[in-house]
């Protein structure tokens, strides 16, 4: 429907082109661009068939109005205003050339890259006026969408530059500059080894060159290292990878940055709460809804007769062995089922069988949906045998405190006490 910029312009100039307009017309029906001839005063007298399918009319309905009355321009009153005075100003001997949307068949605006010169006579008269447009709207859209990245970019809390195959900076982001107080203008072209955030080592500097000059071969790097900001230094997690264009030729590095002295202390102090319930004293296991084990302590794994990297990721009913296990009566499948505190006692099989306790609370995911279940296991198997031994001594007490007397053969003799 709307044909790219071929980036031919109509020329005429000083030629005239009385008694051939016929083959002229014809010449212009076969461009790609969007054309209209007009009368010095704006009148059409021809537009070619790229603009008339594209607006969804035919020569006879368009020829003899003003080109500004044009349904294409006619959508806006700025707009037609505009195009009338492009024709004043091109009717006096200028050529006008700019950016402006038109209206196509079904009602929508496109952008076109529009421009209308004269067409002089053999006496130095203006004899036509010609105006040409290219479609550009998907220029613009993909100039747009440049604009929206480069945004993101600039926004994002990432360290991120561009430079060329042999280190000169091309590119980088707000979050980079911003806190040294310098500007792109003025680091553009720099050697991507002398930034000042590498400046505090010269080792780093000589990396830095030696990344670069792999990378242009196609090499990818990952590594940790400080950059200076002011008088501190941060450490980030450093990649340069080259880019290739469509052909695969590398045309540019792309390095990037992130942050991780807060990663750090977050697994520092993650690694520290994980250390605490590996070291715990009872048997503790995260699982998930589909009862996937995800983590599970030193002492769980013990218990179950495995390790925990030979437990993460199984079944937990193929790890831990209790009558409920693999039924609806499953503690997890409970606690997934009606998000509450699950406590119950079980007879645990595996290394050796226990009598045990077993509670489970569910967690949640970032969403506050149910994710699965934490499972604390408890062996009471000594309290449950003092329990027992407890009941048969009471029953001892009981038993003696009653004294029985056998008098003679079939005959016992017990006392009766009354309460008066």
């Amino acid at each position: 429907m709307i044909k790219k910029n071929n980036n031919r312009e109509l020329t005429n100039s000083k030629n005239s082109i009385e008694d051939k307009e016929e083959p002229f017309f014809e010449l212009l029906n076969d461009m790609v661009s969007f054309v209209s001839v007009l009368e010095p005063d704006g009148t059409m007298i021809f537009v070619n068939n790229t603009l008339l399918e594209a607006v969804g009319a035919k020569l006879e309905d368009v020829k003899g109005k003003k080109c500004y009355d044009a349904y294409w321009w006619a959508y806006s009153g700025e707009v037609r205003e505009k195009i009338k005075a492009d024709i004043t100003k091109c009717a006096k001997g200028e050529k006008i050339r700019h950016e402006v949307q038109a209206r196509i068949v079904d009602g929508s605006l496109i952008w076109v890259a529009f421009n209308m010169h004269p067409v002089y006579d053999d006496a130095g008269n203006i004899r036509y006026l010609v105006s040409e447009g290219y479609d550009i709207t998907e220029r613009k859209q993909v100039l747009a969408d440049i604009k929206q990245k480069v945004a993101y970019l600039d926004n994002m809390p990432t360290y991120m530059a561009v430079t060329d195959v042999a280190g000169s900076l091309q590119f980088t982001s707000a979050v980079t500059i911003k806190k040294l107080g310098l500007t792109l203008d003025g680091l553009i072209g720099t050697k991507f080894d002398q930034m000042v955030w590498w400046e505090y080592s010269k080792n780093v500097q000589k990396r830095m060159r030696s990344v670069v000059s792999e990378a242009s071969e196609g090499k990818s790097s990952v590594f940790e290292v400080d950059i200076k900001q002011g008088e501190d230094l941060v450490p980030i997690k450093y990649t340069c990878d080259p880019l290739r264009d469509e052909n695969g030729e590398i045309y540019a590095l792309l390095h990037t940055g992130t942050r991780i002295d807060e990663l750090r202390a977050a697994l520092d102090d993650a690694k520290q709460k994980v250390a605490y319930v590996d070291n715990a004293p009872i048997p503790i296991a995260a699982v998930d809804r589909d009862i996937n084990i995800l983590f599970i302590n030193k002492i769980g794994a013990s218990v179950a007769g495995t390790t925990p990297e030979e437990a993460i990721g199984k079944k937990c009913y193929d790890v831990f062995d209790t009558p409920e296990c693999g039924t609806e009566d499953c503690c997890i499948e409970q606690v997934v089922k009606h998000g509450q505190v699950v406590t119950g006692e079980t007879r645990l099989r595996g290394v050796k069988e226990m009598d045990v306790q077993i509670t489970c609370a569910p967690f949640k995911d970032s969403e506050g949906n149910i994710a699965g279940g934490v499972k604390y296991i408890t062996d009471i198997t000594d309290l449950k045998r003092l329990m027992e031994e407890e009941k048969k001594l009471s029953d001892a007490i009981v038993k003696l405190s009653t004294p029985i007397i056998q008098i003679w053969d079939d005959v016992l003799m017990l006392p009766l006490i009354f309460y008066l």
